[in-house]
């Protein structure tokens, strides 16, 4: 008789199993216990985190807590209150629905819990609470104890029984950024709700109760960051769309700007995603993002949202009218906001690539009668030196240009005019035609035209002569502004910043703590030029929000610096 070799796992290794699909990290954590709490009526969330949440997370709230009954069933698995027939799924009101969170984080963890149901009555009149305390999905006590209100999880020792697992948690720096960016977006889901977060005993973010989305997003980014964004309101027979999204000049190097939301729930969606890059591809580099804080609602039974046991991902049944409802949104909220194409790279102040023109004429260019341009589109000015004359429908104006095009020199003559001698050694130099939209320049070469973004080329110089720096071992010369300049950090930002500051300035830069999530700027390294001190920084921090930290690594990470600066 053979030895049978199908075999059932024990509990403890399928509960470990089973937790890996949905506690990868503790802002996975930290996002299931924050949909409890939500979906608790809560009105204010306490979370506090020691090392970016790898050895404590705490969550405590004022919501409806739960009987001793109740708490002892939630560590079982499916054990839910949200839903109890399939059917259940289709008009789907709470965040949670899988009755996995608990029992999960427990098996993983050493945790506890402590709560007190509210009484139906509103009688205010104490009654007992309840503590539970597991330890690797192992139940250590359970008891009475006395308690406020509301429900408080804390969870410890995050993979202590799962070394695999733990070896893949990243660095302290990293897993705090991505558990901040989980807050800041139930934070933004929920305006009515006051969120509370610290770690090591340090604020990170603070957001009292906020009457609406605008001024939750006021809280959480600054007057500076709102003030560059149109806000979101349409709707059609399927889909309604709110929110805002930014006008075309504030762009940020990765995608973790957006916020995305179906339904008031956080998602990653490939349709919305698609609709935002689609509604911008005109407007923006393909190689920077929009800021976007979207909500999408529509009827829940038009969407699946048991796709993943982490809730993320969703399907919709139909999704066109959602990524048009999206398109149509955006781009009429940008016309209304006077985007334009002049929007297209922000130039540069100071660089210098402005002064190679000389004297400029604009090319004006008119609408013929009864062909407007609609509001969206504001053309800059277009400005040649050449002896073209362009041939042009009727009703469209030029002004005179110059007779000489100018060719590249590192000396024009300065009792000349524009036009600069051509010698043989320059005969196969490329010629400047001019500048287009203030942003890029226009440049012939043999028989080619190019486009030159000049703010990409600005940074490549930029690049370079840091590379320079690096290659030759010299240290980031200084240099100091004449009039400090103040930079409000988002929560994320802020988390960045605490760990990143001793790189910054043992690297060209001179900045401090100024107040609650604001820093000082004082100097910049000497090889950016004249820029903006602000958006230098900006850049910098929300670079390295979505990268991996490693202190013990500081070569690494000083070439990484210097490279994007």
């Amino acid at each position: 008789m053979s030895m049978a070799r199908v075999q059932v796992l024990p509990e403890i290794l399928a509960h470990k199993i089973a937790a890996g699909e949905i506690v990868e990290r503790p802002a996975s954590v930290v996002k299931e216990l924050l949909e409890n709490s939500l979906d608790a009526q809560s009105t204010k969330i306490v979370i506090e985190a020691d090392n970016g949440g790898t050895s404590r997370i705490l969550i405590r709230d004022d919501g409806v807590g739960m009987s001793p009954e109740d708490a002892r069933t939630a560590f079982k698995h499916h054990a839910t209150s949200k839903i109890s027939t399939f059917d259940d799924l289709l008009r789907l009101s709470t965040l949670g629905f899988r009755g996995e969170a608990l029992p999960s984080i427990a098996s993983v963890s050493r945790m506890r819990l402590r709560t007190v149901a509210r009484s139906d009555d509103g009688s205010q009149e104490p009654r007992p609470g309840t503590e539970i305390v597991f330890e690797g999905g192992n139940l250590r006590s359970e008891g009475e104890i006395a308690w406020p209100a509301g429900t408080e999880v804390t969870v410890e020792d995050l993979f202590f029984n799962v070394p695999a697992r733990r070896k893949f948690l990243k660095s302290i720096p990293t897993e705090l950024t991505n558990v901040t960016r989980q807050i800041m977006s139930y934070a933004l889901a929920c305006p009515n709700v006051e969120f509370q977060f610290t770690h090591q005993k340090r604020s990170v973010l603070e957001a009292t109760r906020s009457k609406d989305l605008g001024e939750r997003v006021y809280q959480l980014f600054g007057q500076d960051f709102l003030a560059n964004l149109v806000e979101l309101d349409s709707s059609n027979d399927t889909v309604r769309i709110r929110g805002f999204t930014s006008l075309p000049h504030e762009q940020r190097s990765s995608g973790g700007s957006q916020f995305l939301y179906v339904n008031g729930r956080s998602v990653s969606d490939r349709v919305l995603t698609r609709a935002i890059r689609d509604s911008y591809q005109d407007l923006i580099p393909a190689s920077v993002y929009p800021v976007v804080i979207l909500f999408v609602e529509l009827d829940p039974a038009e969407i699946d949202v048991n796709v993943h046991p982490r809730k993320t991902e969703i399907r919709f049944r139909n999704s066109s009218p959602v990524y048009t409802g999206i398109r149509q949104a955006i781009e009429r909220a940008l016309v209304l906001g006077k985007a334009s194409f002049s929007a297209l790279s922000r130039p540069i102040p100071g660089s210098q690539l402005q002064p190679m023109f000389g004297k400029e004429r604009p090319w004006d260019i008119q609408t013929p009668a009864g062909h407007p341009f609609p509001d969206r589109y504001e053309l800059g000015g277009f400005r040649l030196n050449s002896p073209y004359q362009p041939s042009l429908p009727s009703g469209f104006q030029t002004n005179p240009i110059s007779s000489s095009l100018p060719t590249f020199s590192s000396e024009p003559d300065p009792h000349g005019d524009d036009a600069i001698p051509e010698t043989a050694h320059l005969a196969r130099s490329p010629v400047v035609l001019g500048q287009f939209v203030e942003s890029f320049i226009v440049v012939t070469e043999r028989d080619s035209v190019l486009l030159v973004d000049q703010h990409v080329a600005h940074e490549r110089i930029l690049y370079d002569r840091a590379l320079k720096s690096m290659e030759s071992g010299e240290q980031m010369p200084l240099q100091r502004l004449l009039v400090p300049v103040t930079l409000q950090l988002d929560p994320r930002q802020s988390a960045v910043f605490e760990h990143l500051s001793e790189e910054l300035n043992r690297n060209g830069f001179e900045v401090d703590w100024f107040g609650n999530q604001t820093i000082v700027v004082k100097g910049v390294p000497a090889v950016a030029g004249h820029c903006d001190a602000q958006r230098l920084l900006q850049e910098i921090l929300s670079s390295f929000d979505t990268r991996e930290f490693r202190g013990d690594q500081a070569a690494e990470g000083l070439q990484r610096l210097r490279e994007k600066l």
